[in-house]
This record gives C-alpha cells, structure tokens and sequence, in this order.
C-alpha cells in the first residue's frame, strides 16, 4: 500500500472517529435536554402539589384550634398519645333566648349572624390565646391550660379577660347587630367559667380522633353557664380563688346546678378590665399592687415602708419612682 493509500485510510478513520463523536455528542444534547424537561416537568408537579397541600392545610386550619394545627403541621404533636390529666380553665358561653330570636329572624339572616358572631368571639379568643374546643350552635367551649400553658393563675386570667373583651365587644356591637341582622332585641351572652382537672388529649377511634376535653370540670363550667344571668360571667370558687388579686368579685352566690350533687359557690365578676395590680414576691414578703385604686393616704403608707426597709430613715422617697414600679398596699408582708 502506497503512503497515500495509507494516509487515505487514516483520514478515513480519523472521519469515522470524528463522526461518531458527533453523533455521541448529539445524542447527549438530546438527553440533557429530555433530563432538563423532565426535571421542569418534576418542578412543576412539586409545586403544583405544594400549592394543593397549602391549600388543603389552610382549609384544614379552620377545623382545628390553631396552637393544634401548629403542632400537627410542625411535626411536634403525638397523635399516638391519648389523653392526660391537666389542670384547665374551661369557658362556656351562649346567647341568651337565642332560640326565641332565631323564631323572629329569616334563616339567611340567622345564618349570616351566626358566622358574623362566631368569627368575633374567635378573634378575642385567639388574641388571649384560648383554644377552641367547639361551637354548638350559637354556645362556644374554650378552655386554657393544653395544648399550651401559660400556669394555671395566667391561663385563668386569660380566660376572664377574654370573657371580659367578649362582653365589652358585644355591648359595643349593638346597634352594628340590630341594623344589620334585623335583631328584635338587644343581643345578650352569658358566661360561665370553671377551673379544675379534666383529661384533655385526642379521644375517638382508630380512624378518627377528636382533640378535647373531659371531665367534672368541664360540666361544672356548662353548669355556671346556664345559671348566669344576661351579660353575666359567672366563675367559680375555684377560678376565683385564682383570681383574687386581679379582678373585683360579687357577694358570694349558692347555687344548685342541675347534674351536680351539691351547691357550688359562685361570682359575678365586674365587666371592667382587669385590675392594674402586680404582685412582687420575694423569699421574705409579697407586695400586692392596685395602681388604679392607689390613694395619695396608701402612696404615703408604701414610701414609708420601702424606706424603712431601703435604709432611708427620712423616708425621702420620691412618688414618681414608687409609681413607676408595680406597687399597691402591702399585702401579706412576713
């Protein structure tokens, strides 16, 4: 074979060689651009069932008290976990000859309200940090102390001061109500509010769980409801004893429940806010304070006090410092 035969062969080769890389090199364009298509087509499909899951777990949001829909969808809540004993503050409230109302008011109007009023009542809820345990109609049940806590004297004060807002809102709603809903009456809740131990957790079946909660308690706080009076809250000797340094009482109340073997003591609280009082504990003292009720006479009596025990033996304390810490007649001083 001649050299150019030779050097003919080896272009022909080199050809084929070169050739061949091309079509290796087309062939994996078209691949990178199927992969690439399919990883677009992968995207899409992810955030289409992001957006489908988003959706379904907002809807599912308005089913759930929304401290359990945090947990479930944190990934912090124990569905296999049945139920456990908690000291709770349980709340309970209706509208007052509802019934009656509901007889004078077309079924669209009744419905529109309903809604109207159940959103009202879950805002407050919501901003003193009550869980919802269900609506019955026009009653609502509340109670404080699961899934959160913030101990049984603060999530006692939450629930007052939410049934409190819930009042006051009523009140303030008024004409907004009759105008709007044609009521043919001023609208009325009662309250009733009871704090003590019941089981709280998931209770159902294999299938399905309902989150709430049982217990005497709960039936006592059903029970004061339905003794309050219109516009009432109405609590227990247990709330109350809780709640003694921040809130103004009636005159003790006896009354005989139905269900409930004995009388139970119960009162009125006042419809204003809760009391501007704080409370300084100390290994040796407490120090109770009403900023709202402080006279100039209990001023006096307090500098006196903190000065005596300040190592000021003039007594030189100026008021605007004393008022600007939590301070109030001395109680319980040891």
């Amino acid at each position: 074979m001649s050299d150019l035969e030779q050097e003919l062969e080896k272009l022909k080769k080199e050809n084929k060689k070169l050739s061949l890389e091309s079509k290796l090199r087309k062939s994996m364009a078209v691949e990178l651009d199927r992969q690439k298509e399919l990883l677009r087509q992968a995207t899409e499909e992810v955030e289409a069932q992001k957006e489908k899951i988003e959706g379904i777990s907002l809807k599912l949001s308005r089913y759930l008290p929304v401290q359990l829909y945090e947990q479930i969808f944190s990934g912090s809540l124990d569905i296999h976990k049945k139920s456990e004993r908690k000291k709770l503050t349980i709340f309970f409230s209706d509208i007052v000859d509802f019934t009656s109302i509901s007889e004078q008011i077309e079924a669209e109007e009744i419905s529109e309200f309903l809604s109207f009023y159940l959103t009202e009542m879950s805002a407050i809820t919501e901003k003193f940090g009550g869980t919802i345990d269900k609506f019955i109609g026009d009653a609502i049940m509340i109670f404080y102390g699961d899934p959160q806590s913030d101990g049984d004297v603060q999530d006692a004060k939450n629930c007052v001061d939410m049934a409190i807002e819930m009042q006051n809102r009523i009140d303030a709603l008024q004409p907004y109500i009759r105008k709007q809903f044609s009521f043919p009456t001023n609208l009325k809740i009662r309250i009733g509010i009871n704090t003590g131990f019941c089981n709280v957790g998931n209770f159902g079946s294999t299938s399905r769980l309902d989150y709430t909660a049982i217990g005497r308690a709960i039936n006592l706080a059903s029970r004061l409801e339905s003794e309050a009076e219109s516009g009432e809250v109405l609590v227990s000797e247990n709330t109350k004893i809780l709640l003694e340094d921040f809130f103004d009482f009636s005159s003790e109340r006896v009354v005989h429940p139905k269900g409930v073997p004995h009388p139970v003591n119960c009162y009125s609280v006042s419809h204003e806010k809760s009391l501007k009082r704080e409370s300084i504990i100390g290994e040796c003292f407490k120090l109770v304070i009403n900023d709202s009720n402080l006279t100039d006479n209990d001023l006096d009596t307090l500098k006196a006090f903190v000065a005596k025990y300040a190592g000021d033996p003039n007594g030189v304390i100026q008021n605007e410092s004393i008022k600007q810490t939590p301070s109030s007649p001395v109680s319980n001083p040891h």
